[in-house]
């Protein structure tokens, strides 16, 4: 709790930190609060929140409207509210097509599928084998995605002391040669720089895509841990997030894939320009290199 001084004297108020933030050890003051995840939450996580797929229809309150304390769950007071009518409280669910509906949704599409009322059949939800084996489906992604960013890091590494021999070997070699050779020199180093900043340009937006893939992941997780104790939502938040789960899977697959693709290269040194200093050919390439497996974390896909 932090305290205000106001006319001299001191009047308690209560700053909240963003609690997704806390989770990376990050003391970030909130300035949003959801009513429905019951968090305190920064602008910039409120933004990711309010985007995502699973949570764009939740309500945000800023910090002059946010609670002292949070709020306690209620298995009876649930209004999670219909994508389609935003109006009306989602209250059945089609296990033929897994969708979640509600009375609208029902008289206007006409549904001819057996219904089941999602307050009776999410009883016990949270110890049900279709959740847990969703919420293990959400932990392998975030395991990739940890171990995906961990090889972008190595590859770069590895692609940033590949330019440091080769430079170091164009410098050593362009030493033995007249100054006639510096030209050529210049220009293979130039294009050492060029392609090591396209292939970092390459790395950082399979980074980007990763780190957009984790805070989706990120904010279901949160949906879902906010949800226990409470199966309606539970079981709503875990079919709402499953389309979004396979979708960040498959992203994930993209981002394996390019990955394995990533042109690396190695500078050799051109025989003939030794004793040819007049040689036209250059002193050397900085060639892609084959790649025997350097990366093979390639998982299955998420059904």
């Amino acid at each position: 709790m932090a305290f205000l001084e106001v006319h001299g004297k001191t009047a308690p108020k209560v700053i909240h930190n963003c609690d997704l933030c806390a989770e990376g050890d990050e003391n970030i003051p909130a300035e949003t609060y959801c009513t429905v995840c019951n968090e305190f939450m920064c602008t910039p996580c409120a933004t990711v929140h309010q985007r995502s797929r699973s949570s764009r229809n939740h309500k945000l309150v800023d910090i002059e409207s946010m609670p002292r304390k949070r709020s306690e769950k209620s298995q009876e007071n649930v209004s999670e509210y219909c994508k389609e009518h935003p109006r009306e409280l989602v209250k059945y669910y089609c296990p033929t097509h897994g969708d979640l509906l509600c009375g609208d949704c029902i008289v206007k599409n006409n549904h001819t599928c057996k219904m089941e009322v999602i307050a009776d059949v999410s009883k016990g939800y949270g110890n049900s084998t279709e959740f847990k084996q969703h919420e293990v489906k959400l932990k392998t992604i975030t395991d990739r995605i940890s171990k995906t960013k961990h090889e972008i890091d190595l590859t770069a590494v590895s692609i940033d002391e590949a330019k440091k021999q080769s430079v170091k070997q164009v410098r050593k070699f362009q030493a033995e040669l007249i100054n006639a050779i510096n030209k050529m020199s210049d220009e293979i180093t130039t294009d050492i720089e060029s392609k090591a900043q396209t292939t970092h340009a390459i790395l950082s937006n399979l980074k980007t895509t990763s780190k957009t893939g984790e805070l989706e992941v990120h904010s279901m997780t949160n949906v879902i841990e906010n949800c226990k104790g409470n199966d309606v939502l539970l079981f709503i938040a875990t079919h709402r997030t499953k389309d979004i789960a396979k979708n960040v899977s498959n992203k994930i697959d993209e981002v394996e894939n390019a990955l394995e693709s990533v042109p690396q290269y190695k500078f050799t040194e051109n025989v003939e320009t030794k004793t040819l200093l007049r040689n036209s050919a250059g002193i050397g390439h900085y060639k892609h290199i084959l790649q025997s497996g350097a990366y093979t974390g390639k998982h299955g896909k998420l059904k």
